[in-house]
């Protein structure tokens, strides 16, 4: 029954979010408050609320989306499927209800904590999204790709967000300091994007099949799979200009190892990643090319760890 439950909230997928969040807070920006006698906007365990509720988000949204997604993906991955096998429909959604019950609860706590109200506004706002994405967006051409880009890029957002009142003041007592830290996060929170674009799209065609019974409206359905491939291909391009020119925009960023970590371990993936997804057309393809996607993710996750403790 465990093992079911963390494949229904994609367990390995919340340690990822989490160990973004608590690099960017530990790793950047609170070695630099503390630098500068800086009081960071959350202590240690309220950061650990913060996360918390970043994941209660993300749980949330796989749970919808599995339940929703059920009959699709009986066709599209029948081994992977939790919902009516191992956890029924009803303890789902129990679960979905008390993920956003918890989730909100924290947030409003947080959002009184730091006195930043918006804070609260988030959490419903990211839960109605998400519904919104399970049940209609994620049929569509596009719109739900890029939501969910934007929510992949949204959680080292969140963190600086939270931290925008010291990080204000870092700005203002140490600007090279705060400038170098705005730009390693809104690097990653690029990289984020512009990859997790990618691998929606790859995903998109190696769902096709089950996409096509369902009705759905997906970039391969609405236009082919040249159409999709070509997406899959402007995105993958321009994350990889994107990284070329990073070092040479910002060479103050990286040392020879974080250089060569990006050539290796970002670069040479992604190069691979597109070559494959020209040569793709069976399913099993798309999902080793999805699987190097994510390896390629993972790999950033790493660089930001190089430009953090550099």
């Amino acid at each position: 029954m465990l093992k079911a439950l963390l494949r229904l909230v994609r367990f390995p997928n919340l340690v990822i979010v989490a160990l973004t969040q608590y690099l960017l807070y530990y790793g950047l920006l609170l070695p630099a408050f503390r630098q500068y006698s800086l009081e960071p906007a959350l202590d240690g365990e309220h950061f650990s609320l913060l996360v918390a509720v970043t994941l209660l988000i993300s749980a949330g949204g796989y749970v919808i989306n599995d339940i929703v997604d059920f009959r699709i993906d009986l066709i599209n991955r029948p081994d992977k499927v939790v919902i009516n096998r191992q956890v029924r429909v009803q303890s789902a959604y129990w679960l979905y209800f008390c993920f956003n019950l918890l989730g909100f609860l924290i947030s409003l706590y947080l959002s009184f904590y730091i006195e930043c109200i918006p804070l609260a506004n988030l959490f419903p706002l990211a839960v109605i999204l998400l519904f919104v994405y399970s049940i209609y967006l994620k049929s569509q051409a596009v719109l739900g790709n890029l939501l969910i880009a934007l929510f992949c890029a949204g959680v080292a957002g969140i963190v600086w967000f939270a931290e925008r009142g010291p990080f204000q003041q870092l700005l203002e007592e140490a600007p090279v300091i705060a400038g170098r830290l705005g730009s390693i996060i809104s690097w990653y929170m690029a990289f984020a994007f512009m990859s997790t674009m990618f691998r929606e799209v790859v995903k998109d065609m190696e769902d096709v099949q089950g996409d096509v019974g369902a009705n759905c409206r997906t970039i391969p359905v609405r236009w082919g799979m040249n159409v999709a491939k070509g997406v899959a291909l402007s995105f993958g391009l321009g994350l990889a200009v994107f990284l070329i020119y990073l070092p040479l925009g910002s060479p103050e960023l990286f040392t020879k190892s974080s250089l060569f970590f990006l050539a290796l371990g970002i670069l040479l993936p992604l190069f691979l990643a597109l070559i494959w997804v020209l040569r793709a057309r069976e399913k099993a393809q798309f999902h080793r090319l999805s699987q190097l996607a994510k390896l390629i993710m993972l790999s950033g996750l790493g660089l930001l760890l190089l430009l953090a403790i550099q």
